[in-house]
C-alpha cells in the first residue's frame, strides 16, 4: 500500500523503530502525538519541522535543536474543501478508504478504528 502511495520505504511500527532507522529527516508531520512525538525529535535534522495535529511540540527542545515547530488542527473551511475535492477529480490525490458505513452505523465505524488496523480513511455517508 505504502509503495502504491509513492513512498521508496516503509517501517513496521510493531516490530521497528523509527527513531533507530531514520536521520536527518526535513519534516515530522505529527498525527499521533505522546512517546511517537517525543521519538520524532530524534530523527530531525538541525533546522527541520515538526508539525502536530494533536499536541503543541516541545518548544525547549525544539529551541535546542534548532527545529521549527507548529500546532496544526484543520478548521472546518468550504473553499479548501472546494479545493480537495478538484484535486481529487483532477486525479492529483487519491484518498484511501477503508472502508464506508452508514451514519445510522456510526457506532460500527467508531468500533473498527478501536479494534482494526485501519489502512485509510472511514468514512460516513448520509442518506
Amino acid at each position: 500500500m505504502l509503495r502504491g502511495l509513492g513512498a521508496d520505504e516503509e517501517i513496521d511500527y510493531r516490530h521497528e523503530k523509527f527513531e533507530e532507522l531514520l536521520s536527518d529527516i526535513d519534516l515530522v508531520y505529527d498525527l499521533i502525538a505522546g512517546d511517537t512525538q517525543e521519538r520524532s525529535f530524534k530523527v530531525l535534522k538541525q533546522g527541520g519541522a515538526l508539525i502536530s495535529t494533536l499536541q503543541e511540540p516541545d518548544k525547549a527542545k525544539a529551541l535546542y535543536k534548532n527545529i521549527k515547530i507548529a500546532h496544526y488542527m484543520a478548521k472546518p473551511d468550504a473553499g479548501e474543501l472546494a479545493q480537495v475535492a478538484a484535486l481529487i477529480e483532477a486525479g492529483k490525490i487519491r484518498p484511501v478508504v477503508h472502508a464506508t458505513y452508514r451514519l445510522a452505523d456510526a457506532a460500527a465505524a467508531e468500533q473498527a478504528l478501536a479494534g482494526d488496523h485501519v489502512r485509510g480513511k472511514i468514512v460516513l455517508t448520509v442518506e
